[in-house]
């Protein structure tokens, strides 16, 4: 996640800074590619400011939150953005079907039918969703909870998730 800070009226703090990127980069899970974060901090009179625009997706989401404390507003900020962003999911779940696994082709290897499959940046539940729904035995994505290729694969109506782990 990419983060842009301007600070008006008020002297920029790294303290400030820090506290709003790990608060903000909770929200990058809900993305599939790259998400940038044009964050504001304002001083008016008695009120401190958090202004965030957050641009993922195709999508630009904008929060503004304004309370006696810079850190409050932070926080309240970072609340408004999530319900937006879960908002914009389950509405992006609703319209438009998910991406599919594509298979790139099959071939013949020494007896072997080899087939390359697209794994697809997903999380473990939607990853999940999406296999539940899908008549396949195998389903390989590339787990962003985990930063791993993975698979589901069901057997007498269980399914088991594989997470690869290296020796």
């Amino acid at each position: 996640m990419e983060f842009n800070f301007t600070f008006k009226g008020m002297e920029s703090s790294p303290a400030i800074a820090q506290y709003a990127e790990k608060k903000f980069s909770k929200l990058e899970k809900y993305f599939l590619g790259p998400v940038q974060a044009q964050v504001v901090f304002r001083r008016e009179k008695f009120r401190e400011i958090c202004e965030v625009i957050l641009n993922g997706d195709g999508e630009t989401l904008v929060v503004k939150e304004e309370t006696d404390d810079i850190y409050s507003s932070i926080d309240f900020a970072y609340e408004s953005l999530e319900k937006q962003v879960k908002k914009l999911k389950e509405k992006r779940q609703e319209h438009r079907p998910p991406r599919t696994p594509i298979s790139a082709g099959e071939t013949e290897e020494a007896g072997v039918l080899v087939t390359r499959v697209e794994a697809i940046p997903l999380s473990a539940q939607d990853a999940l969703n999406l296999f539940k729904k899908d008549k396949a035995k195998v389903f390989f994505f590339y787990n962003t909870d985990e930063d791993k290729v993975c698979c589901f694969y069901k057997e007498n109506d269980k399914i088991y998730l594989y997470i690869p782990e290296l020796p």
